[in-house]
Protein backbone atom coordinates (compact mmCIF):
# COMPACT_ATOMS: atom_id res chain seq x y z
CA UNK A 1 0.00 0.00 0.00
CA UNK A 2 2.86 2.33 0.86
CA UNK A 3 4.53 1.72 -2.51
CA UNK A 4 1.19 2.31 -4.22
CA UNK A 5 0.82 5.70 -2.49
CA UNK A 6 4.39 6.71 -3.32
CA UNK A 7 3.81 5.85 -7.01
CA UNK A 8 0.74 8.06 -7.14
CA UNK A 9 2.72 11.02 -5.80
CA UNK A 10 4.92 10.97 -8.91
CA UNK A 11 3.99 13.05 -11.97
CA UNK A 12 2.34 11.07 -14.76
CA UNK A 13 5.17 11.76 -17.21
CA UNK A 14 7.69 10.31 -14.73
CA UNK A 15 5.57 7.19 -14.27
CA UNK A 16 5.12 6.76 -18.02
CA UNK A 17 8.62 7.65 -19.24
CA UNK A 18 10.81 6.38 -16.41
CA UNK A 19 8.95 3.39 -14.95
CA UNK A 20 6.41 1.94 -17.37
CA UNK A 21 8.91 2.08 -20.24
CA UNK A 22 10.61 -1.02 -18.73
CA UNK A 23 7.43 -3.13 -18.63
CA UNK A 24 6.73 -5.91 -21.09
CA UNK A 25 3.37 -6.16 -22.85
CA UNK A 26 1.65 -8.33 -20.27
CA UNK A 27 2.72 -6.11 -17.35
CA UNK A 28 1.76 -2.93 -19.16
CA UNK A 29 -1.72 -4.24 -19.97
CA UNK A 30 -2.25 -5.39 -16.38
CA UNK A 31 -1.20 -2.10 -14.82
CA UNK A 32 -3.47 -0.22 -17.25
CA UNK A 33 -6.45 -2.07 -15.74
CA UNK A 34 -5.84 -0.83 -12.17
CA UNK A 35 -7.15 2.73 -12.45
CA UNK A 36 -7.72 5.57 -14.89
CA UNK A 37 -4.52 7.46 -13.97
CA UNK A 38 -2.24 4.48 -14.50
CA UNK A 39 -4.14 3.61 -17.67
CA UNK A 40 -3.28 7.04 -19.04
CA UNK A 41 0.37 6.50 -18.10
CA UNK A 42 0.42 3.05 -19.70
CA UNK A 43 -1.17 4.25 -22.93
CA UNK A 44 1.42 6.92 -23.55
CA UNK A 45 2.51 6.52 -27.17
CA UNK A 46 6.16 6.38 -26.18
CA UNK A 47 5.59 3.12 -24.29
CA UNK A 48 3.96 1.51 -27.32
CA UNK A 49 6.80 2.73 -29.51
CA UNK A 50 9.21 0.86 -27.24
CA UNK A 51 7.06 -2.29 -27.49
CA UNK A 52 6.91 -1.99 -31.29
CA UNK A 53 10.68 -1.74 -31.41
CA UNK A 54 11.17 -4.57 -28.92
CA UNK A 55 8.80 -7.14 -30.43
CA UNK A 56 8.36 -6.12 -34.10
CA UNK A 57 11.64 -4.23 -34.70
CA UNK A 58 9.73 -1.26 -36.12
CA UNK A 59 11.76 1.90 -36.61
CA UNK A 60 9.10 4.11 -38.17
CA UNK A 61 5.46 4.55 -37.33
CA UNK A 62 3.05 3.20 -39.96
CA UNK A 63 -0.26 4.44 -38.53
CA UNK A 64 -1.47 7.43 -36.56
CA UNK A 65 -0.20 6.07 -33.22
CA UNK A 66 2.36 3.49 -32.12
CA UNK A 67 -0.36 1.68 -30.20
CA UNK A 68 -2.34 1.19 -33.41
CA UNK A 69 0.81 -0.17 -35.05
CA UNK A 70 1.36 -2.60 -32.22
CA UNK A 71 -2.24 -3.83 -32.27
CA UNK A 72 -2.17 -4.35 -36.06
CA UNK A 73 1.06 -6.35 -35.88
CA UNK A 74 -0.21 -8.28 -32.88
CA UNK A 75 -3.38 -9.31 -34.75
CA UNK A 76 -1.27 -10.63 -37.62
CA UNK A 77 1.76 -12.07 -35.81
CA UNK A 78 0.85 -12.11 -32.13
CA UNK A 79 1.44 -15.87 -31.76
CA UNK A 80 5.09 -15.28 -32.72
CA UNK A 81 5.65 -12.21 -30.55
CA UNK A 82 8.47 -13.70 -28.47
CA UNK A 83 10.33 -15.33 -31.38
CA UNK A 84 9.70 -12.80 -34.15
CA UNK A 85 12.55 -10.45 -33.17
CA UNK A 86 15.34 -13.09 -33.08
CA UNK A 87 14.11 -14.76 -36.30
CA UNK A 88 13.76 -11.44 -38.11
CA UNK A 89 17.27 -10.34 -37.13
CA UNK A 90 18.69 -13.59 -38.49
CA UNK A 91 16.83 -13.18 -41.77
CA UNK A 92 18.06 -9.60 -42.06
CA UNK A 93 21.62 -10.93 -41.77
CA UNK A 94 20.98 -13.72 -44.29
CA UNK A 95 19.28 -11.51 -46.86
CA UNK A 96 21.91 -8.80 -46.44
CA UNK A 97 24.70 -11.29 -47.26
CA UNK A 98 22.86 -12.99 -50.12
CA UNK A 99 21.88 -9.69 -51.75
CA UNK A 100 25.58 -8.84 -52.12
CA UNK A 101 27.09 -12.27 -52.76
CA UNK A 102 24.40 -13.79 -54.99
CA UNK A 103 21.71 -11.51 -56.47
CA UNK A 104 20.27 -14.53 -58.31
CA UNK A 105 19.60 -16.37 -55.04
CA UNK A 106 18.35 -13.17 -53.43
CA UNK A 107 15.67 -12.88 -56.12
CA UNK A 108 14.38 -16.37 -55.26
CA UNK A 109 13.90 -15.23 -51.64
CA UNK A 110 11.91 -12.13 -52.54
CA UNK A 111 8.46 -13.70 -52.79
CA UNK A 112 5.57 -12.90 -50.43
CA UNK A 113 5.70 -14.52 -46.98
CA UNK A 114 3.72 -17.69 -46.30
CA UNK A 115 0.16 -17.32 -45.09
CA UNK A 116 -1.20 -18.72 -41.87
CA UNK A 117 -3.54 -20.88 -43.96
CA UNK A 118 -0.64 -22.52 -45.80
CA UNK A 119 1.13 -23.29 -42.51
CA UNK A 120 -2.11 -24.60 -41.04
CA UNK A 121 -2.46 -26.88 -44.07
CA UNK A 122 1.01 -28.29 -43.43
CA UNK A 123 0.11 -29.02 -39.82
CA UNK A 124 -3.15 -30.63 -40.92
CA UNK A 125 -1.29 -32.92 -43.33
CA UNK A 126 1.26 -33.82 -40.66
CA UNK A 127 -1.30 -34.10 -37.86
CA UNK A 128 1.31 -32.38 -35.66
CA UNK A 129 2.08 -28.76 -34.80
CA UNK A 130 5.11 -27.08 -36.33
CA UNK A 131 7.69 -25.47 -34.03
CA UNK A 132 6.74 -21.84 -33.49
CA UNK A 133 10.10 -20.52 -34.72
CA UNK A 134 9.75 -22.51 -37.96
CA UNK A 135 6.29 -21.08 -38.61
CA UNK A 136 7.56 -17.60 -37.79
CA UNK A 137 10.45 -17.98 -40.24
CA UNK A 138 8.04 -18.75 -43.07
CA UNK A 139 5.92 -15.72 -42.15
CA UNK A 140 9.05 -13.61 -42.68
CA UNK A 141 10.62 -15.38 -45.68
CA UNK A 142 8.78 -18.10 -47.55
CA UNK A 143 11.85 -20.04 -48.66
CA UNK A 144 13.01 -20.01 -52.27
CA UNK A 145 10.59 -19.41 -55.10
CA UNK A 146 11.93 -21.63 -57.91
CA UNK A 147 9.87 -21.86 -61.05
CA UNK A 148 10.54 -25.55 -61.60
CA UNK A 149 12.82 -28.26 -60.30
CA UNK A 150 13.77 -29.08 -63.91
CA UNK A 151 15.45 -25.76 -64.69
CA UNK A 152 19.00 -24.55 -64.21
CA UNK A 153 17.65 -22.35 -61.41
CA UNK A 154 18.10 -25.33 -59.11
CA UNK A 155 21.82 -24.50 -59.18
CA UNK A 156 21.04 -21.44 -57.08
CA UNK A 157 20.23 -23.13 -53.79
CA UNK A 158 20.60 -21.09 -50.61
CA UNK A 159 22.40 -23.98 -48.90
CA UNK A 160 24.79 -24.38 -51.81
CA UNK A 161 25.79 -26.84 -54.48
CA UNK A 162 28.42 -29.56 -54.59
CA UNK A 163 30.02 -31.32 -57.54
CA UNK A 164 32.42 -34.22 -57.00
CA UNK A 165 33.17 -36.86 -59.63
CA UNK A 166 29.81 -37.96 -61.06
CA UNK A 167 27.86 -36.57 -58.13
CA UNK A 168 26.18 -33.17 -58.31
CA UNK A 169 23.73 -31.79 -55.78
CA UNK A 170 22.15 -28.45 -54.99
CA UNK A 171 20.13 -27.80 -51.84
CA UNK A 172 17.33 -25.26 -51.80
CA UNK A 173 15.18 -23.91 -48.98
CA UNK A 174 11.63 -25.06 -49.69
CA UNK A 175 8.70 -22.69 -49.66
CA UNK A 176 5.56 -23.57 -47.70
CA UNK A 177 3.97 -24.59 -50.99
CA UNK A 178 7.00 -26.80 -51.72
CA UNK A 179 6.60 -28.51 -48.36
CA UNK A 180 2.93 -29.13 -49.11
CA UNK A 181 3.82 -30.68 -52.48
CA UNK A 182 6.31 -32.99 -50.79
CA UNK A 183 3.76 -33.98 -48.17
CA UNK A 184 1.18 -34.81 -50.83
CA UNK A 185 3.71 -37.20 -52.37
CA UNK A 186 4.74 -38.75 -49.04
CA UNK A 187 1.60 -39.09 -46.98
CA UNK A 188 3.14 -41.67 -44.64
CA UNK A 189 5.72 -39.31 -43.13
CA UNK A 190 4.58 -37.97 -39.77
CA UNK A 191 7.66 -37.63 -37.61
CA UNK A 192 9.38 -34.79 -39.45
CA UNK A 193 8.84 -31.98 -41.92
CA UNK A 194 11.30 -31.46 -44.77
CA UNK A 195 12.20 -27.79 -45.04
CA UNK A 196 15.02 -28.26 -47.56
CA UNK A 197 15.23 -30.32 -50.68
CA UNK A 198 18.22 -31.63 -52.62
CA UNK A 199 18.15 -31.78 -56.39
CA UNK A 200 20.60 -34.44 -57.51
CA UNK A 201 21.74 -34.77 -61.11
CA UNK A 202 24.78 -35.75 -63.17
CA UNK A 203 26.82 -32.73 -64.31
CA UNK A 204 25.73 -31.39 -67.68
CA UNK A 205 22.26 -32.92 -67.46
CA UNK A 206 20.56 -30.28 -65.33
CA UNK A 207 17.25 -30.64 -67.13
CA UNK A 208 16.85 -34.24 -65.98
CA UNK A 209 17.36 -33.73 -62.26
CA UNK A 210 15.47 -35.91 -59.79
CA UNK A 211 14.37 -34.61 -56.40
CA UNK A 212 15.64 -36.70 -53.47
CA UNK A 213 13.69 -35.54 -50.39
CA UNK A 214 14.97 -38.50 -48.40
CA UNK A 215 18.28 -36.66 -47.99
CA UNK A 216 16.71 -33.35 -47.05
CA UNK A 217 17.19 -31.58 -43.76
CA UNK A 218 14.22 -31.93 -41.43
CA UNK A 219 12.70 -30.63 -38.24
CA UNK A 220 11.69 -33.47 -35.94
CA UNK A 221 8.07 -33.28 -34.74
CA UNK A 222 8.13 -36.35 -32.49
CA UNK A 223 10.81 -37.73 -30.19
CA UNK A 224 12.55 -40.50 -32.09
CA UNK A 225 15.48 -42.20 -30.37
CA UNK A 226 18.22 -39.62 -29.77
CA UNK A 227 16.38 -37.06 -31.91
CA UNK A 228 14.12 -34.73 -29.95
CA UNK A 229 11.20 -32.53 -30.93
CA UNK A 230 12.51 -29.46 -32.72
CA UNK A 231 15.92 -30.94 -33.59
CA UNK A 232 17.16 -30.15 -37.10
CA UNK A 233 18.57 -33.36 -38.53
CA UNK A 234 19.31 -35.38 -41.62
CA UNK A 235 18.97 -39.10 -42.35
CA UNK A 236 16.40 -39.74 -39.65
CA UNK A 237 14.81 -43.18 -39.92
CA UNK A 238 11.10 -42.75 -39.28
CA UNK A 239 10.44 -46.40 -38.53
CA UNK A 240 10.66 -48.04 -35.13
CA UNK A 241 14.22 -49.16 -35.88
CA UNK A 242 15.88 -45.79 -35.37
CA UNK A 243 19.38 -45.46 -36.80
CA UNK A 244 21.94 -42.91 -35.57
CA UNK A 245 21.19 -39.49 -36.96
CA UNK A 246 23.19 -36.40 -37.84
CA UNK A 247 21.81 -33.59 -35.68
CA UNK A 248 22.61 -30.15 -37.05
CA UNK A 249 20.95 -28.02 -34.39
CA UNK A 250 18.77 -28.27 -31.30
CA UNK A 251 16.08 -26.09 -32.87
CA UNK A 252 15.32 -24.14 -36.03
CA UNK A 253 16.52 -20.81 -34.63
CA UNK A 254 19.93 -22.31 -33.90
CA UNK A 255 20.09 -23.78 -37.41
CA UNK A 256 19.12 -20.43 -38.94
CA UNK A 257 21.89 -18.74 -36.98
CA UNK A 258 24.38 -21.32 -38.30
CA UNK A 259 23.23 -20.47 -41.82
CA UNK A 260 23.66 -16.74 -41.19
CA UNK A 261 27.17 -17.27 -39.79
CA UNK A 262 28.15 -19.44 -42.75
CA UNK A 263 26.93 -16.87 -45.28
CA UNK A 264 28.86 -14.16 -43.43
CA UNK A 265 32.03 -16.27 -43.27
CA UNK A 266 35.06 -15.38 -45.35
CA UNK A 267 35.38 -19.09 -46.08
CA UNK A 268 32.13 -19.04 -48.09
CA UNK A 269 32.82 -19.85 -51.73
CA UNK A 270 30.67 -18.16 -54.39
CA UNK A 271 31.27 -18.59 -58.11
CA UNK A 272 29.07 -16.77 -60.64
CA UNK A 273 26.42 -16.28 -57.99
CA UNK A 274 26.35 -19.96 -57.03
CA UNK A 275 27.07 -20.81 -53.41
CA UNK A 276 29.32 -23.81 -52.84
CA UNK A 277 28.89 -26.31 -50.03
CA UNK A 278 32.67 -26.61 -49.84
CA UNK A 279 34.40 -24.71 -47.05
CA UNK A 280 37.76 -23.11 -47.83
CA UNK A 281 40.79 -24.47 -45.99
CA UNK A 282 41.56 -22.54 -42.80
CA UNK A 283 45.26 -22.48 -43.74
CA UNK A 284 44.51 -20.66 -46.99
CA UNK A 285 46.07 -21.20 -50.43
CA UNK A 286 49.71 -22.17 -50.87
CA UNK A 287 51.76 -20.73 -53.74
CA UNK A 288 55.04 -22.10 -55.07
CA UNK A 289 56.75 -21.83 -58.45
CA UNK A 290 53.91 -19.47 -59.52
CA UNK A 291 51.36 -22.25 -59.00
CA UNK A 292 48.76 -21.66 -56.28
CA UNK A 293 46.86 -24.50 -54.60
CA UNK A 294 43.65 -23.95 -52.64
CA UNK A 295 41.72 -26.66 -50.78
CA UNK A 296 38.12 -26.89 -49.60
CA UNK A 297 36.23 -29.72 -47.89
CA UNK A 298 32.71 -30.74 -46.91
CA UNK A 299 31.03 -33.73 -45.26
CA UNK A 300 28.44 -35.62 -47.32
CA UNK A 301 25.94 -37.03 -44.78
CA UNK A 302 23.90 -39.10 -47.27
CA UNK A 303 26.96 -41.22 -48.05
CA UNK A 304 28.00 -41.45 -44.41
CA UNK A 305 26.93 -43.80 -41.66
CA UNK A 306 27.07 -43.65 -37.88
CA UNK A 307 26.09 -47.27 -37.43
CA UNK A 308 28.85 -49.00 -35.48
CA UNK A 309 29.00 -52.05 -37.73
CA UNK A 310 29.52 -49.84 -40.79
CA UNK A 311 30.76 -46.53 -39.43
CA UNK A 312 32.14 -44.08 -41.95
CA UNK A 313 32.18 -40.36 -42.64
CA UNK A 314 32.33 -39.51 -46.32
CA UNK A 315 34.21 -36.27 -46.96
CA UNK A 316 34.52 -34.52 -50.29
CA UNK A 317 37.53 -32.35 -51.03
CA UNK A 318 38.05 -29.82 -53.79
CA UNK A 319 41.49 -28.69 -54.94
CA UNK A 320 41.98 -25.67 -57.19
CA UNK A 321 45.23 -25.11 -59.08
CA UNK A 322 45.71 -21.66 -60.53
CA UNK A 323 48.20 -19.23 -61.98
CA UNK A 324 47.68 -15.50 -61.60
CA UNK A 325 47.47 -13.00 -64.46
CA UNK A 326 50.72 -11.27 -65.30
CA UNK A 327 52.89 -14.35 -64.77
CA UNK A 328 55.51 -14.76 -67.48
CA UNK A 329 54.68 -17.45 -70.08
CA UNK A 330 57.86 -19.33 -69.20
CA UNK A 331 56.17 -20.48 -65.98
CA UNK A 332 53.46 -22.42 -67.83
CA UNK A 333 53.40 -26.02 -66.66
CA UNK A 334 51.54 -29.31 -66.86
CA UNK A 335 50.51 -31.56 -63.97
CA UNK A 336 52.31 -34.88 -64.04
CA UNK A 337 51.42 -36.81 -60.87
CA UNK A 338 49.68 -36.47 -57.54
CA UNK A 339 50.59 -38.04 -54.21
CA UNK A 340 48.21 -37.52 -51.29
CA UNK A 341 48.28 -38.99 -47.79
CA UNK A 342 45.07 -39.23 -45.77
CA UNK A 343 45.52 -39.68 -42.02
CA UNK A 344 42.64 -40.36 -39.64
CA UNK A 345 42.76 -40.51 -35.86
CA UNK A 346 40.13 -41.59 -33.35
CA UNK A 347 39.39 -40.58 -29.76
CA UNK A 348 42.16 -42.91 -28.49
CA UNK A 349 44.72 -41.15 -30.75
CA UNK A 350 45.07 -44.22 -32.95
CA UNK A 351 46.14 -43.21 -36.45
CA UNK A 352 45.82 -44.82 -39.84
CA UNK A 353 47.25 -43.45 -43.08
CA UNK A 354 46.27 -44.27 -46.64
CA UNK A 355 48.02 -43.06 -49.78
CA UNK A 356 46.43 -41.85 -52.99
CA UNK A 357 48.74 -41.46 -55.97
CA UNK A 358 48.59 -41.62 -59.72
CA UNK A 359 49.01 -39.83 -63.02
CA UNK A 360 47.37 -36.42 -63.21
CA UNK A 361 44.10 -36.13 -61.28
CA UNK A 362 40.69 -37.76 -61.77
CA UNK A 363 40.72 -40.21 -64.71
CA UNK A 364 44.36 -39.33 -65.37
CA UNK A 365 43.58 -35.81 -66.56
CA UNK A 366 46.68 -33.62 -66.74
CA UNK A 367 45.73 -29.93 -66.70
CA UNK A 368 47.98 -27.36 -68.37
CA UNK A 369 48.32 -24.18 -66.29
CA UNK A 370 48.87 -20.85 -68.01
CA UNK A 371 48.77 -17.26 -66.70
CA UNK A 372 45.22 -16.34 -65.67
CA UNK A 373 43.91 -19.92 -65.76
CA UNK A 374 42.78 -22.34 -63.08
CA UNK A 375 41.77 -25.97 -62.84
CA UNK A 376 39.48 -27.44 -60.18
CA UNK A 377 38.79 -31.05 -59.39
CA UNK A 378 36.94 -32.75 -56.56
CA UNK A 379 36.92 -36.23 -55.10
CA UNK A 380 36.00 -37.85 -51.82
CA UNK A 381 37.36 -40.16 -49.20
CA UNK A 382 35.68 -42.18 -46.42
CA UNK A 383 37.00 -41.99 -42.86
CA UNK A 384 36.24 -44.47 -40.12
CA UNK A 385 37.35 -42.03 -37.41
CA UNK A 386 35.81 -38.75 -36.33
CA UNK A 387 38.71 -36.57 -37.50
CA UNK A 388 41.43 -36.69 -40.10
CA UNK A 389 43.63 -34.62 -42.35
CA UNK A 390 45.28 -34.75 -45.75
CA UNK A 391 48.73 -33.72 -46.96
CA UNK A 392 50.67 -34.42 -50.12
CA UNK A 393 52.22 -32.91 -53.20
CA UNK A 394 51.66 -32.42 -56.91
CA UNK A 395 54.42 -32.83 -59.47
CA UNK A 396 54.45 -30.42 -62.41
CA UNK A 397 56.61 -30.22 -65.55
CA UNK A 398 57.65 -26.85 -66.92
CA UNK A 399 56.55 -26.28 -70.52
CA UNK A 400 59.58 -24.01 -70.96
CA UNK A 401 62.55 -26.16 -69.95
CA UNK A 402 60.86 -29.52 -69.23
CA UNK A 403 62.14 -29.44 -65.65
CA UNK A 404 59.93 -31.06 -62.98
CA UNK A 405 59.08 -29.46 -59.68
CA UNK A 406 56.79 -30.31 -56.77
CA UNK A 407 54.14 -28.11 -55.17
CA UNK A 408 53.07 -29.23 -51.67
CA UNK A 409 49.36 -29.48 -51.02
CA UNK A 410 48.22 -27.34 -48.06
CA UNK A 411 47.43 -29.50 -45.07
CA UNK A 412 43.69 -29.53 -44.53
CA UNK A 413 41.52 -31.22 -41.96
CA UNK A 414 38.34 -33.22 -42.38
CA UNK A 415 35.86 -31.98 -39.83
CA UNK A 416 32.11 -31.75 -39.28
CA UNK A 417 31.73 -28.25 -37.78
CA UNK A 418 28.14 -27.84 -38.95
CA UNK A 419 26.95 -30.99 -37.17
CA UNK A 420 26.53 -31.19 -33.40
CA UNK A 421 25.97 -34.08 -31.01
CA UNK A 422 27.36 -36.45 -33.58
CA UNK A 423 28.96 -39.69 -32.52
CA UNK A 424 29.51 -43.19 -33.77
CA UNK A 425 26.93 -45.56 -32.31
Amino acid sequence: MGCHVQLFRLPEEVIADNIFCYLDLKSLVRVSQTCKRLRNCAYTDGNWKILCQRYWLLTERERSTWREDFIAWYIDLGRYMYVYGPIRRLWDRILGCVRIKSPAIYETLNGPPATEQALDDIEYRLQRPLPKELRCSYRICNGQNLKTSHSRETEYGLLGMLIANNYSVCEVLLSAEGILRNLSQENKRRNAVHFTNRFIYPPGLHSTCNGKPGFSMRVCLKDNGDVRIGNVCIQMDETDAVVPTFVYASNFTEWLEQLACRLESKALMVNEGKISQFNSSSEGPLEMKKVKLDVATVLIPEFSSLVKSNAKLMHAYQITMSMADGILPKYCCTLETRQLEITEHDAESNQRTQEVQGEGVIAGERPNLKPGTKFTFASWTPLTAIEGFMTGKFKFKSNFDQQCFSVPCPKFEFRCPQIKNFKFD
